[in-house]
């Protein structure tokens, strides 16, 4: 399926390297999608009108003001997208106790326009565990879904078990531009969880003008991925060498003067 051949050309593409000999071919299809989905990167997500897991109206721009990660899946897939889903709420876990639980939204997108109804969403929620929390589900009619996809880059194809398409996660900013796509249905969670850190605490902008602006970037710099326990925690071993570097640089300066004024006191004498 394209999705996966998506990912081998992603990893060439990012490595810069040529395929390997005997590598596999890549479709057209799998080309068009991923070059689709790299060039949405610094697009505004405009608005599209949708319908919650309640039936409620919801546009996609009122969840600015804050990161938004949108996945979109179709409900009825029973291998690809509850993986996806399975991974990105792994993922928002994380993201949450280290970031903060407010600090992002979460939508999941069913863009099979005749089955993933707002019914079946509350239905694949809860099938999948998704507390509805700062996690909001999302359907539409098709005319919106094929604009929001070619918005966010996302490609789909009809095939006779369903659909195929990319696997994809979108990071958008808290001014409705794609800042991120996360690849894969089965993704390391840094390549999550990193961009809204960059997002969250100030990696983006480089002004450190507050007291919250400095601590963020400390935040920032001290919070690190743990591969063993496979979760972010604050590190407090990188201020303790951050101070002993600056003692130390201290200690040189303040012995470097006692030698000057030693030297010039014993050439005045």
């Amino acid at each position: 399926m394209f999705r996966f051949i998506t990912l081998i050309l992603l990893g060439l593409s990012l490595s810069g390297m040529p395929p390997a000999i005997g590598a596999p071919t890549v479709s057209a299809n799998a080309e068009a999608a991923l070059k689709a989905s790299l060039e949405s990167v610094g697009r505004t997500v405009g608005p599209h009108l949708l319908r919650d897991q309640d039936g409620k109206p919801v546009d996609i721009a009122s969840f600015r003001g804050k990161p938004l990660v949108i996945s979109m899946v179709y409900t009825a897939c029973d291998h690809t997208c509850p993986v996806t889903t399975q991974t990105v709420a792994k993922a928002v876990e994380v993201a949450r106790k280290s970031l903060g639980r407010d600090g992002f939204h979460v939508v999941t997108i069913g863009f099979d326009t005749v089955r993933d109804t707002p019914e079946a969403l509350r239905m694949y929620a809860k099938q999948h565990d998704i507390g509805l929390d700062g996690w909001t589900f999302l359907a539409g009619d098709a005319a919106t879904m094929e604009a929001l996809a070619a918005n966010l880059g996302f490609t789909w194809f009809v095939t006779s078990r369903g659909f195929d398409h990319i696997a994809q996660t979108t990071v958008v900013d808290a001014d409705g531009v794609i800042y991120r796509q996360v690849y894969g249905e089965n993704f390391d969670i840094p390549l999550l969880v990193e961009p809204l850190k960059d997002l969250l605490l100030g990696r983006v902008s480089a002004a450190l003008d507050s007291v919250e602006a400095i601590g963020n970037r400390i935040r920032y710099f001290c919070t690190v991925y743990d591969p063993r326990s496979d979760a972010y925690r604050f590190d407090y071993g990188i201020i303790l060498s951050i101070a002993f570097g600056f003692l130390a640089v201290l200690t040189i300066i303040v012995w470097t003067f006692r030698l000057w004024r030693e030297s010039r006191s014993a050439s005045g004498s």
